[in-house]
């Protein structure tokens, strides 16, 4: 089977995991879903929001290009990494992106130091794994010039943007320490 039609049941496997489970997670737990902003101050909640949006639709765009209409070779960091980069940084990446609200919920059912460090490093771990994948489409070898790539980059960058800095950093230091 094509790495393509690997990654994109990967794709569609992880994104039921992902948002099933945020779905599950949320209707599991209506008396704290409130409490999953932490500390992050009222007005940034849209901004974040849209954030969310813009980052799955650049994500899902990257994913079009790159798998759907095969928009590059899959010759990462110049030639140094082959296909079992994309697959292994993509399950990484669904597979943290997944565990994250459901470590979060445990943490604020019952907080120990431990669940705190779980989701930290679940949340690091997801914007660790899509900005590799950003840097390796980035240096590809062979890189095209042509817009669906540029887009497509943006879209990864965008995305690498929330995971890291949105989620990671401030959502970390904004949420209150329970343990």
């Amino acid at each position: 089977m094509r790495i393509q039609n690997q990654l994109i049941i990967l794709n569609i496997i992880g994104g039921i995991f992902v948002l099933g489970g945020y779905i599950f997670a949320l209707i599991n737990n209506p008396s704290n879903r409130s409490e999953l902003w932490g500390g992050v101050a009222e007005n940034f909640r849209p901004w974040i929001i849209s954030s969310m949006f813009l980052s799955a639709f650049g994500y899902c765009y990257a994913m079009k290009y790159l798998l759907i209409d095969d928009g590059i070779p899959f010759n990462f960091f110049f030639n140094r990494f082959q296909t079992n980069f994309i697959f292994i940084v993509q399950f990484i990446f669904l597979f943290s992106a997944a565990l994250w609200i459901h470590t979060t919920f445990s943490y604020l059912n019952s907080p120990t130091s431990f669940k705190w460090v779980l989701i930290n490093l679940e949340l690091w771990t997801t914007g660790a794994s899509i900005l590799c994948l950003a840097l390796g489409i980035i240096f590809i070898k062979d890189r095209p010039y042509e817009i669906n790539y540029i887009a497509s980059v943006l879209g990864l960058l965008a995305i690498s943007f929330h995971c890291i800095f949105l989620d990671a950093f401030l959502w970390v230091n904004k949420f209150p320490k329970l343990h």
